[in-house]
């Protein structure tokens, strides 16, 4: 049986042909996946249809598995932990005399909570305010990748955006804009610096050919590494 590996995930597949369609399709259920073909397809073909709906295809198998019980929420303070760039760091959290939540961070978050709040308006407060102090950081990487491989490509630095379309970590759109899913703040950096230099390499390249492969692999030498590491990384998030 064909296997299709997503970084840690093995998703198996049967192949079913049928004289009534015309393209591949899949076909996930709770209990298999099955690709369905026309006859004369290859194998060769069947397996880069698979690949090229691999993210797809995760997606579906992670919804169609059986939900766990809920998450228990997201605890601020001290000792708790949070991921930012691919590490998990500590909290460090204190009432202060200040009208806002102060954060700072080297080997670990720093917090300030004005200390008229309640508990729960305490939570709150620095739940938004760690949102918004990742989304700055993570801007500012963005940027500062986009500037690299713009010169490395020799094109136009592109504007940057943030999104926050699930399971899309980056896009390319028919306006030239770069938009990167904000959730990226929690990967490794050298995910980030891919996923950035994938999109920039779009704005040359509006497919994934050869010719986009070679070009990222032009600037990015190591991008299998690290397209790997993103496949590992997601299946974690």
């Amino acid at each position: 049986m064909p296997i299709l590996q997503i970084g840690q995930t093995s998703i198996s597949y049967t192949v079913r042909y049928s004289n009534r369609i015309k393209n591949q399709r899949l076909v996930v259920t709770p209990e298999a996946v099955e690709v369905v073909a026309p006859p004369d397809t290859s194998s060769e073909q069947i397996t880069a249809f698979v690949d090229s709906k691999r993210r797809w295809l995760f997606n579906a198998v992670e919804d169609c598995r059986p939900k766990h019980s809920p998450e228990i929420p997201q605890r601020y303070v001290s000792g708790a932990k949070i991921m930012y760039r691919g590490r998990r760091l500590t909290l460090q959290v204190e009432s202060a005399d200040v009208e806002q939540v102060r954060i700072t961070c080297k080997s670990r978050f720093y917090i300030q909570v004005p200390q008229q709040l309640s508990e729960d308006e305490q939570q709150k407060a620095i739940e938004q305010a760690l949102i918004t102090w990742k989304c700055d950081r993570l801007l500012q990487d963005i940027q500062h990748f986009a500037k690299i491989y713009a010169s490395k490509l020799g094109i136009t630095l592109p504007n940057v955006k943030l999104s926050e379309q699930k399971r899309v970590w980056g896009s390319c759109g028919k306006d030239k804009i770069i938009r990167i899913n904000w959730q990226l703040i929690h990967a490794p950096v050298a995910v980030l610096e891919y996923v950035v230099a994938h999109e920039l390499v779009h704005l040359l390249h509006r497919h994934h050919g050869e010719a986009f492969w070679e070009a990222l692999g032009n600037v990015m030498p190591d991008w299998r590494a690290r397209k790997l590491s993103l496949e590992s990384w997601e299946t974690e998030a």
